[in-house]
């Protein structure tokens, strides 16, 4: 699989990483920890080497699970996780971006993850309160890299402004935000920003939690437990319906190109030289089949241009 460059690190993602956010089990329906540890293996053998997760995906389960199957291969793959989002019962939801949680979240993870080191670590999302001072959230990453339990430092869901910010205390490697079809406020200012200053850019959520596959109509309902539901205004009932109008438009675009509607809208991503590596959720070997293969062919200029036109959208929302 091909592999790009992750800014101005040493390291080389492939296009396709493995979002592991599923493999936390809540919030994503029937998910069997036997699926998802063969999903592993298999992107694994298909030449996946970026896998990303979080300790709230799961309350750590996420990271347990990835550190469980990566073991054999660690030397081989590029693990990402994050940190300073809180996710004990009394706090969650909220960030915790202090010097001393940075540190205890780190060797947590490592714990959890079977190794000594992270290769990109990740502040999960910035302190809208402003309460913990930005030169200590990235001045304890520094110190980590100085003690080699990370090697390289990342930001989530930063805006520009954001991400000026933390440069001026570390070096940021890499910018990871929502983007597909229907999400593309990155367009106006993260990705030319990212692009000039050659840092790597990952799209998470590619095909929309699953809007972009086709899979859904206009009688799915999806229950209030589902993090669609909860947290993604896509799914709202009045913009779900305007939603589904524009993908069948898609679908018919995407007949004509000969390649199923998820593959389309993550190869749409990979137009982008930007894109560094695009996480793409899975729980199941079909799944990961499916993501891999959106990067064995690419759109034409046309097609990307006509695909570019038809979804016009504003719509944003931040884990």
């Amino acid at each position: 699989m091909e592999k790009r460059k992750l800014g101005n690190s040493e390291l080389f993602p492939s296009v396709i990483g493995f979002g592991a956010w599923a493999a936390g089990k809540k919030g994503w329906g029937e998910v069997d920890d036997h699926e998802v540890e063969a999903a592993i293996h298999r992107a694994y053998d298909l030449g996946i080497t970026f896998f990303d997760t979080s300790p709230v995906y799961g309350l750590g389960h996420s990271e347990q699970t990835l550190g469980k199957v990566l073991q054999p291969v660690r030397e081989k793959v590029i693990i990402a996780t994050k940190a300073g989002l809180a996710w004990h019962e009394h706090e969650k939801g909220s960030i915790k971006a202090a010097k001393a949680n940075i540190v205890r979240e780190v060797e947590e993870s490592l714990r959890r993850l079977n190794t000594d080191y992270i290769d990109l670590y990740q502040v999960q999302a910035p302190d809208p309160s402003n309460n913990i001072p930005i030169e200590e959230t990235f001045e304890s990453l520094n110190q980590l890299v100085e003690e080699g339990k990370i090697r390289y430092i990342g930001v989530s869901n930063f805006n520009v402004q954001q991400l000026v910010a933390a440069q001026t205390v570390s070096s940021i490697v890499s910018l990871q935000s929502p983007y597909n079809l229907f999400q593309r406020d990155v367009e106006h200012a993260a990705l030319p920003y990212v692009k000039q200053l050659n840092i790597g850019f990952i799209p998470y959520s590619p095909l929309a939690q699953g809007l972009l596959t086709g899979k859904f109509n206009y009688l799915t309902r999806l229950p209030q437990t589902d993090v669609r539901a909860q947290l993604n205004p896509l799914f709202s009932e009045q913009q779900f319906i305007k939603n589904l109008v524009v993908i069948e438009t898609f679908t018919g675009i995407a007949r004509a190109i000969g390649k199923p509607l998820n593959q389309v809208s993550i190869n749409w991503l990979l137009y982008r030289k930007e894109v560094s590596s695009v996480i793409a959720g899975a729980k199941t070997i079909k799944q990961v089949e499916e993501n891999v293969a959106a990067a064995k062919w690419s759109l034409s200029r046309e097609d990307f241009e006509q695909i570019s036109r038809l979804f016009e959208t504003d719509s944003s929302y931040v884990i």
